[in-house]
């Protein structure tokens, strides 16, 4: 039987709290971290779900504590016992949460874990014999161990990523994320605690401080099985990728997600558009045209067959945002960002930005390629950027 029709049962589903829209988000912070989501209702019916990802995505820590939960609520995808894996891949991958509420009769009764849909995939065998390195996301973005936290800040802001790859001395020394930046302490402050009530700029305090550095690696051969199995026993969503001892990418389980869905239907491209409301709703057939010949274009080019590509479209006052996720059959994922001041000159330049990266891409794949050839009994050369 094909696993993608496989409905999500009842007994996966996870407990949470419920709170009303007015409730200053402050009183729910507690319950996020220990839930990993809590549902927010409105005159008493579902209006949203809400995670850290989300209140990272606003910058809580510039807000005020007493700000409304409705401010933070995303509507997003809700599951049932009818939902198949495939489709709740779908409402995952499209809406980047970490949990999906789950309706019964009507009603929402609790939440549905990202880990709880990756466990599933493991037990499926839907994860088995398809490459780490054709599914993580390449190049890595990296920043020294003695960068400032407000520099960090602003490579995630600027790369629209969450982690970043910290080096030191050219070697791989850990990993900080978005929470680290919010949430963490730096080794200074936990060796001298007289000094943690000492008010520290990020300006003043190094990566290093607040770092990961109980990392958890794979290698870049390996399968999306053993991946997903490190992730789970270790309680992580993501894993450094390696090769010959450096860091080539990073795979989370939203980057496992995708890989999965881009691989259920190879005969056609999946294309996939967040973000489209009333104000945008007239644009989204446009879009999608221009993603096909986008794709078209991208096949042509070979080395890497494009399978999906995931759009994000955001209207922010008078100017225009957009994110996207191209995932190839045998090169990984590609992510760029454009901003203008109309749909069509924002998407114009962010489809621009994605085809240098592929030509950049397959040029590098080249060097690479004729590097061994000349290169015989020597090791590998490596095609990772930092």
């Amino acid at each position: 039987m094909d696993s993608s029709i496989i409905n999500i049962p009842t007994e996966l589903v996870s407990k949470t709290k419920f709170f009303d829209a007015a409730t200053p988000i402050s009183k729910l912070l507690k319950d996020i971290g220990k839930h990993g989501a809590v549902v927010v209702t409105r005159s008493g019916k579902y209006h949203g779900i809400i995670d850290n990802r989300a209140l990272y995505r606003a910058d809580l820590m510039s807000k005020s504590g007493r700000t409304a939960a409705l401010k933070f609520a995303q509507n997003v995808p809700s599951i049932t016992d009818d939902t198949s894996v495939d489709d709740a891949l779908l409402y995952f991958y499209k809406s980047r949460a970490k949990a999906l509420p789950y309706t019964k009769n009507g009603r929402v009764a609790g939440i549905i874990k990202r880990f709880t849909l990756l466990k599933m995939l493991l037990s499926l065998g839907m994860l088995n014999g398809v490459p780490v390195n054709e599914t993580m996301t390449s190049p890595v973005i990296a920043i020294n161990a003695d960068s400032m936290i407000s520099q960090a800040k602003a490579a995630m802001r600027d790369n629209r990523v969450s982690r970043l790859v910290v080096m030191q001395s050219g070697k791989l020394y850990g990993i900080v994320t978005n929470h680290d930046i919010i949430h963490g302490r730096s080794k200074e402050e936990e060796r001298l605690p007289e000094r943690a009530a000492e008010k520290r700029s990020e300006s003043d305090s190094e990566v290093s401080g607040i770092a990961n550095r109980n990392l958890i690696i794979v290698g870049h051969s390996k399968d999306l099985a053993a991946a997903a199995r490190e992730m789970v026993e270790n309680n992580v969503s993501s894993v450094v990728v390696l090769r010959s001892g450096n860091p080539v990418g990073i795979l989370t389980i939203f980057d496992i997600f995708g890989g999965v869905i881009a691989r259920r239907n190879v005969e056609e491209w999946n294309i996939f558009i967040s973000g489209i409301d009333g104000r945008t709703k007239e644009y989204e057939n446009d879009i999608k045209e221009t993603l096909r010949a986008f794709m078209a274009r991208a096949e042509a080019l070979g080395r890497a067959k494009p399978l999906s590509i995931l759009l994000n479209l955001k209207l922010s006052g008078r100017r225009c945002e957009m994110h996207a996720r191209l995932t190839m059959e045998k090169g990984g994922t590609l992510n760029v960002h454009a901003t203008d001041y109309t749909i069509e000159k924002t998407m114009d330049g962010l489809l621009d930005k994605l085809m240098r990266e592929l030509r950049r891409k397959k040029e590098r794949n080249i060097t690479v390629s004729r590097t061994k050839r000349s290169k015989r009994g020597m090791d590998l050369v490596e095609d990772y950027e930092l």
